[in-house]
């Protein structure tokens, strides 16, 4: 019974940590490729070129961080779940796995600074006003 309400701990902290993270994105996705977007921030060409590659090379960095991240949690678990629980190897495990989120969070918010660096402040924060209004009282 005590794995099991262990386990259960670890699925919900893994869910809220999860849900924060994606909290603090800003615009979700290729907003760029919003003609209605691209019109009211009159964004260049070469913005558009520039949000693009920045966005696959973010986007190909965070794929493998996730991976990174399932992999820790799923190594934790195991852990958490084995009848002889080594209390030094799980909390090593731990700090692998938020070590891992870390590096997750660092590459979301690198892409969110790159953003605001190539279209300006000004039209960041309009960008930001165009964000749904749960997402816009998060920032």
């Amino acid at each position: 019974m005590f794995r099991n309400k262990c386990a259960w701990a670890l699925v919900l902290i893994t869910m809220l940590a999860a849900a924060t993270a994606q909290a603090q994105e800003a615009p979700v996705g290729r907003w760029w490729h919003s003609q209605q977007v691209v019109n009211q921030l009159q964004l260049s060409p070469g913005e558009i070129q520039q949000l693009e590659r920045s966005y696959e090379a973010s986007r190909l960095k965070m794929i493998r961080l996730k991976s990174q991240v399932e992999t820790e949690q799923f190594k934790l678990q195991t852990m958490v779940e084995r009848r002889d629980m080594d209390d030094g190897a799980i909390k090593a495990q731990h700090r692998s796995l938020e070590q891992a989120r870390s590096e997750l969070a660092d590459e979301r918010f690198a892409f969110f600074v790159e953003v605001r660096q190539i279209i300006g402040p000004e039209r960041f924060e309009r960008l930001l006003d165009m964000a749904p209004k749960g997402r816009r009282s998060q920032r």
